[in-house]
């Protein structure tokens, strides 16, 4: 029974209870009393009991109804507050980086967000239960352990994204922890999911920068042991072979020195360790230094330089570290080209006229199309054997493309087998800075 309906009938029960009292007290005190007299008498009796009572019931539904009044209030206000902070949670939700999924006991999904939905390739098809959400035993294992335990677990997630043969294979890290509503029940499991595919990638080419350093300077190492040991043995009385050996040393030193240069040059640019100074150059001049450089390479093996830039083909780059780009493609072009060959360095303006291309072609043997998404990276050699023969320490292409970004600008090889290949530097077209100002460089090492 509401409270609106016990107090009507107390009213009620009250001016019946009143009205008898003052008939019995009419009759009982005032027995000889006329008809007309006791109607009028009972009448302003009825209307003073009804006024008063109306009176009565008027302020309590004034009450009633401003208490519901303020409840309607408060409703709307917790409502308001409520769906402020459900929005409040979903920008949260939707703003994370990592994919969040909440389960409860029963691995019934209770919330997925969008981060999540895009790492583990869920798309927008329905998550009713945790596999839905990903069907690797490790993540299914990671919240059993939660549930079980009440603690905190770890996985590594595998998942794959896109659609056909644009799939991505992804590595997660899963941290799953307990969903506790009360005081000491678990009432479901939050699971963190992290990509670390790039952290993975950057740690498998460190692992691989090490060794192939290690294996790089390991085997000059080793001559130069070998031959001194023949050496301190006897063989430096012999005056033919003792020189021969001298420089077989000389020139095993020489590579690890090369080797030592490079790797502290890469370094250096990846670090942002290096400053560059961009100014205008007159692009033919700076290639007719670099091809007087390397002329007796080229003399060696008959490759002849061809210079097809034009004299007012201006630059806005850093002078050594260009130079240095030029250099190292220009040598790579003279040592992997055919005897009687060509090198040949043009210069033109992109078709956006926003750019710059620098292009360094050769008349090699080429490159093979699985060789070349892979040619900048550290150490990597289309042909092993040549390149040491050649002198080569591996990183030369790995610090052109460096350099190349850090100008603002890109490095890019085209290829065929048997029709040489054509290295191409793209160069942002810009201001030239005062020569005092140097610039930063970015220090953001490329992934592979």
């Amino acid at each position: 029974m509401t409270q609106e309906r016990r107090q009507i009938i107390f009213t009620t029960v009250v001016v019946a209870v009143l009205f008898a009292a003052y008939e019995t007290g009419k009759t009982v005190l005032f027995p000889q009393m006329g008809a007309f007299t006791s109607h009028l008498v009972t009448t302003i009796i009825v209307i003073s009991i009804a006024a008063v009572t109306a009176r009565y019931v008027i302020h309590q539904q004034a009450f009633v109804l401003r208490e519901r009044e303020m409840s309607n209030l408060r409703l709307r206000e917790a409502l308001t507050a409520a769906e402020r902070s459900s929005n409040l949670l979903s920008s949260i939700l939707a703003s994370v980086a990592e994919g969040l999924v909440i389960t409860d006991r029963d691995t019934q999904v209770l919330l997925v967000n969008d981060a999540a939905r895009a790492l583990l390739g869920i798309g927008q098809r329905s998550t009713d239960r945790l596999a839905d959400i990903s069907r690797d035993p490790q993540a299914h294992r990671a919240f059993a352990s939660v549930l079980a335990a009440g603690e905190d677990a770890e996985a590594r997630v595998e998942s794959w994204t896109g659609n056909g043969d644009m799939r991505e294979r992804r590595l997660l890290h899963l941290h799953a922890a307990p969903l506790r509503l009360g005081q000491d029940r678990v009432d479901g499991v939050v699971g963190a999911f992290i990509d670390i595919t790039q952290l993975e990638q950057l740690e498998r080419v460190r692992q691989e920068f090490l060794a192939n350093v290690s294996h790089e300077l390991r085997t000059p190492l080793a001559s130069i042991t070998a031959y001194v040991e023949t050496l301190l043995n006897g063989a430096i009385d012999d005056t033919e072979n003792s020189l021969r050996f001298l420089h077989t040393i000389e020139r095993n030193a020489e590579r690890m020195r090369d080797l030592v240069d490079d790797v502290s040059e890469l370094s250096a640019i990846e670090s942002g360790a290096v400053r560059i100074g961009p100014t205008r150059l007159p692009l033919r001049r700076v290639v007719a230094e670099v091809f007087n450089g390397l002329a007796h390479r080229g003399a060696k093996s008959g490759i002849h330089l061809r210079n097809q830039i034009d004299e007012d083909f201006f630059v806005t780059a850093d002078s050594r570290r260009l130079e240095q780009i030029l250099t190292n493609l220009i040598d790579n072009a003279i040592k992997f080209n055919l005897p009687g060959g060509e090198v040949c360095v043009s210069a033109a303006i992109s078709d956006d006229e926003r750019h710059q291309l620098i292009r360094v072609r050769d008349t090699g043997p080429g490159i093979s199309p699985e060789h070349l998404p892979r040619i900048f990276e550290r150490f990597y050699r289309v042909d092993k054997a040549r390149s040491r023969e050649a002198g080569g320490t591996g990183l030369g292409l790995a610090i052109v493309k460096h350099l190349a970004r850090a100008h603002g600008g890109e490095a890019y090889v085209t290829s065929e087998p048997g029709s040489g290949c054509e290295f191409t530097i793209k160069l942002p077209v810009r201001e030239a800075t005062h020569p005092n100002q140097e610039k930063v460089m970015s220090g953001v090492p490329y992934t592979v």
